[in-house]
């Protein structure tokens, strides 16, 4: 059985809410050639590969589906010749659904307008929109296969060593600060962490800096502010292995951090984050029961770096009194 997936584009956090989702496909259809395609590009081929490598057998990425009238009437490079037992569109802008659908099948689900392109049809009352992105995949499998997911199986995370020793604190004091994330109209201010790091080391917290690569700029300020950043090492990221960062994370009681990657590796990994939400929707991208939300819009407010460090603190403690 040849199966192709379409997702449009995969940051971090897009990857990473489609692991449980590929891993189980591929726990369904055990013997299926499953094939993984996007327009652009997706960090499943690259840095989230070590948890799905034994899931996807083919990438196709840049593979001129749009959102364009004019790409309607152009015949694909991309898939000429190729056929797909089943077709899996995981997004929902129709145009690049129409073009999907040219593409030579047996079988073509999509949850766009409804599932009218669709070739299964809603069943059990399962929901397509407006809910949780990892129980929506699930959604989309559960129509597809006919079986039941009440829970959402956790994934399944490769071991790794070279986290060893790098936290040796008591786990439930450690709380992690991560200020990035991929777009930064997700992000609160740096300087507001830092103050919130700085307070909470005042109660008896250990704290913990989580850095990537993009946060570079922040690491001599950690450092000279007291806080460890376990990640880096002479000035240099110890690892990107997405297993290392998550086998890290497993030592960490709770997470402060942005609507971004970083707080999705901790939530995969079953610890819980504190995300502070701006243009995003936490419906959409908070994992149920390992997320705990403020929403600026609900307190007033339109731009995430100006809320203030005094409210966060006063939602922060209370959350951590009830901990």
């Amino acid at each position: 059985m040849k199966i192709l997936i379409y997702s449009f584009n995969d940051k971090i956090g897009d990857g990473l809410q489609k692991i449980s989702f590929l891993q189980e496909i591929k726990r369904v259809y055990p013997d299926s050639h499953i094939a993984y395609t996007t327009t652009n590009a997706t960090t499943l081929k690259d840095k989230l590969n070590p948890l799905v490598k034994d899931c996807i057998d083919e990438f196709i990425e840049n593979n001129e589906i749009t959102s364009s009238v004019k790409n309607l009437f152009k015949k694909s490079k991309v898939f000429e010749n190729k056929y797909f037992d089943l077709i899996i569109d995981l997004q929902k802008v129709v145009l690049r659904t129409i073009s999907l659908k040219k593409i030579s099948h047996n079988k073509f689900f999509s949850p766009a307008a409804g599932l009218i392109f669709s070739d299964f049809k809603k069943q059990k009352n399962l929901k397509f929109k407006n809910i949780y992105i990892e129980r929506f995949y699930f959604n989309i499998l559960s129509n597809i296969s006919g079986r039941d997911y009440p829970n959402i199986p956790k994934i399944i995370l490769p071991k790794n060593e070279d986290c060893k020793d790098l936290i040796k604190t008591d786990k439930n004091l450690n709380i992690g600060i991560a200020p990035g994330a991929g777009d930064p109209i997700r992000c609160w201010d740096f300087e507001k962490y830092l103050i919130i790091g700085k307070l909470l080391k005042e109660k008896g917290y250990n704290i913990y800096f989580f850095l990537g690569p993009n946060e570079k700029q922040f690491l001599v300020r950690c450092e000279a502010a007291g806080f460890i950043c376990p990640e880096w090492k002479n000035g240099d990221l110890i690892s990107q292995e997405i297993s290392f960062i998550m086998s890290l994370a497993k030592q960490i009681r709770l997470l402060l951090c942005n609507d971004g990657g970083t707080a999705w590796m901790f939530e995969f990994a079953d610890v819980e984050t504190f995300k502070i939400f701006g243009i995003t929707d936490q419906i959409k991208f908070a994992r149920p029961g390992f997320s705990k939300t403020i929403q600026i819009k609900d307190y007033g407010y339109t731009d995430i770096k100006n809320f203030p460090v005094s409210k966060y603190m006063e939602i922060l403690l209370k959350f951590l009194n009830k901990y």
